[in-house]
């Protein structure tokens, strides 16, 4: 009888332990949209989101999409899927899929402007996008019609002497996804090889019908517009992703439209190509960037971990536009402890001078620049490393540090800093042209 009550004891000791380190793990949501998280789109765009929802304990879900309008709620959308929206007017938005089960809550979120003002950048043909826009295009009459892209590059005849040659470029899908993603360059002399990648020559979608409209190049994108010519979206721009890869910066292409209009070739009218270019002050080998980079993977509660801000091609960019001031933010989980913020020689022939500002779950970064005595240690492009603490009764799989976007900031109403990244100029004029990645470093805690 003894051993008998020793066993159920054993046993519902086992039972209890086990439940004791039951953890339930909430949703994993997967939100994507026509929209990239930070993007600018111009007003008089219908945008889509999808989402995916998935309970690793199987258990019931429930499942709200809530669309948001300089913070106020304009759309909701309950155990769905998908949602549509036409955007109308300027505003900050974002799109929040909330997900819940009986123990967990998740949130995935999307936050993009409309803005007048990026109309107008479109409309210039200049920049780190171009739109390619042709009023016959809307006239295109075959059920797919076709475009394919050129390239100039520069080849060295001799040590003095340099040629610009022409190479042909097919757009390949390599993960068959229906989504081009890579480049393949062909010989100018290999007519037979150059291929067409294909759109539809018309869209009939949300009860609207869409004609082609215009292209968009950028430098890890081409997008087609799609303009609403009959149904509730007359007169709205339809996004129709064609590649996952873009064009260089400060490099000549041109395509070419192969397509019937009026009953002839596109080329018939002059509209079948065009050249064109991105435009910087820097090629895409040397843009500079901001980053959050770390080398840490997997952290166990009561230790700690470091992450670099690194900044490559920033100081030269910087120096050669006489910049004097930088400011940056960074995001972090909430519960997890800044230790130290160690701060590099970052800007060369120059005396660097820094601080910091902490709160809940926010750091910003400050650096001035002064004529003075440089630093003895060399040289570094990490602008700053920031090291944290995870205390040992933190209960969360994942930490996220990254660097600091306006959507963002939204919720910190009563932050008593500007935390935007912010860089002035020798005469305190603003300067532009650094690149952001948002991003995060994502650390799995053990």
């Amino acid at each position: 009888m003894k051993k008998l009550l020793v066993g159920f004891l054993a046993v519902f000791l086992l039972f209890l332990v086990s439940g004791c380190f039951l953890i339930n793990k909430p949703p994993i949501i997967s939100l994507t949209g026509s929209v990239l998280n930070g993007e600018e789109i111009a007003p008089k765009t219908l945008v889509t989101f999808q989402w995916e929802v998935t309970d690793v304990d199987d258990k019931e879900i429930e499942v709200e999409f809530k669309l948001f309008k300089n913070g106020e709620e304009v759309l909701s959308v309950n155990n769905d899927t998908k949602a549509t929206y036409a955007v109308d007017e300027q505003g900050k938005y974002v799109a929040k899929v909330i997900a819940s089960d009986s123990k967990n809550e998740s949130e995935s979120e999307i936050a993009f402007k409309a803005t007048n003002f990026k109309r107008e950048l479109y409309q210039s043909g200049a920049g780190l996008v171009y739109i390619d826009q042709n009023d016959y295009f809307t006239y295109i009459e075959d059920e797919v019609f076709g475009i394919r892209f050129y390239k100039t590059a520069s080849e060295e005849i001799t040590e003095s002497e340099d040629v610009t040659k022409r190479i042909r470029l097919n757009l390949l899908d390599t993960n068959q996804d229906g989504i081009y993603d890579t480049w393949e360059e062909i010989p100018n002399s290999r007519l037979d090889l150059h291929t067409y990648a294909y759109l539809p020559g018309s869209l009939v979608e949300y009860s609207t019908l869409w004609v082609p409209y215009a292209f968009e190049y950028s430098e890890d994108s081409i997008r087609a517009y799609y303009l609403g010519v009959d149904g509730p979206y007359t007169n709205y721009i339809f996004y129709y992703k064609l590649a996952e890869v873009g064009f260089e910066l400060n490099t000549v292409y041109a395509r070419w439209v192969d397509a019937t209009v009026f009953g002839n070739s596109l080329d018939a009218y002059g509209a079948a190509y065009r050249a064109f270019a991105l435009r910087e002050r820097y090629d895409s080998g040397e843009k500079p960037v901001f980053s959050v980079q770390t080398e840490t993977t997997n952290v166990a509660t009561g230790s700690s971990f470091t992450v670099d801000i690194t900044a490559e091609n920033v100081s030269n960019f910087a120096d050669l536009y006489d910049v004097r001031y930088m400011q940056i933010s960074l995001w972090h989980t909430e519960n997890i402890v800044l230790e130290d913020v160690e701060f590099t020689n970052f800007m060369p022939k120059l005396d660097d001078v820094e601080s910091h500002n902490v709160a809940t779950s926010t750091v910003c970064l400050y650096k001035a620049f002064l004529n003075g005595a440089d630093e003895t240690e060399e040289q570094s492009d990490v602008f700053a490393s920031l090291t944290f603490s995870v205390p040992e009764d933190f209960e969360v799989e994942e930490i996220e540090v990254g660097l600091a976007y306006e959507g963002y900031w939204d919720t910190y109403e009563s932050y008593p800093d500007l935390p935007n990244p912010a860089f002035r100029d020798i005469d305190n004029k603003v300067v532009d042209g650094f690149i952001v990645d948002h991003n995060p470093a994502v650390i799995s805690v053990e």
